[in-house]
């Protein structure tokens, strides 16, 4: 196609919105603009936090239970002897600092997001915050920053995200309501990776991790920093 055929289209669609009466704004008034959709009211439930939990070990994803960030950055080393991880892919975030620590004091390799992609390729796991929890379906909402990269939870064959129970809304309504603003991508994750576009056979981990686990801290310490800071 010469570049000649492709002006004369877009000036022929250009005359065509301007027939239309859709093209620029007209005797000084500004051109309509589209109603963005009306968001439903959010659920309410009693416990967010339990229905997050039930929601997600019916999709198959781990739940474990910790009373602080401590607690968890305690339990974490164990978890991972026990799936035989080695290397870890982690955020470099303030709230997993004392989970990288407890990591490194094991003797398992901390691959920070930095790190060549030949060696992030290598991690057994990632590890991540979560800058909220869907109750209603148990999705993880991840925000992406060059300390937050959505390789990190994509890339290894596990994901471990750490979530604070306060941070659990009851549906994705809520989410697009919350205060402030939400970052400029994020990555919604319910669940291991499915797929069964090749002959409607269920496959694990076609687009991502085969097995996601979650930290759920109860009390996160005042100190650590917000998952969207």
């Amino acid at each position: 196609m010469t570049r000649e055929t492709v002006l004369a289209r877009i000036k022929a669609a250009q005359a065509a919105v301007a027939d239309s009466g859709g093209g620029g704004s007209q005797g000084g008034q500004a051109p309509a603009t589209a109603e963005l959709p009306v968001l439903p009211v959010p659920q309410s439930f009693a416990d967010p936090a339990a229905l997050f939990i039930e929601r997600a070990r019916q999709l198959g994803v781990g739940v474990e239970i910790a009373v602080s960030i401590d607690d968890a950055a305690g339990r974490v080393p164990a978890w991972c002897r026990h799936k035989s991880v080695h290397r870890v892919a982690v955020w470099d975030t303030p709230d997993l600092a004392p989970i990288v620590a407890s990591l490194r004091t094991e003797g398992i390799q901390i691959l920070r997001p930095e790190a060549p992609l030949g060696e992030l390729a290598t991690a057994d796991l990632g590890i991540t915050g979560a800058a909220w929890g869907v109750a209603e379906t148990a999705t993880l909402v991840l925000p992406s920053s060059l300390a937050q990269p959505r390789l990190t939870s994509l890339l290894p064959p596990i994901h471990l995200a750490v979530l604070s129970a306060d941070r659990i809304l009851p549906d994705l309504p809520a989410l697009f309501r919350s205060p402030g603003r939400l970052p400029s991508a994020l990555t919604l994750i319910t669940g291991p990776s499915r797929s069964a576009d090749v002959g409607l056979t269920p496959v694990l981990g076609a687009h991502g991790p085969m097995e996601v686990m979650v930290f759920l801290v109860r009390n996160v310490a005042a100190e650590a920093a917000s998952p969207l800071a």
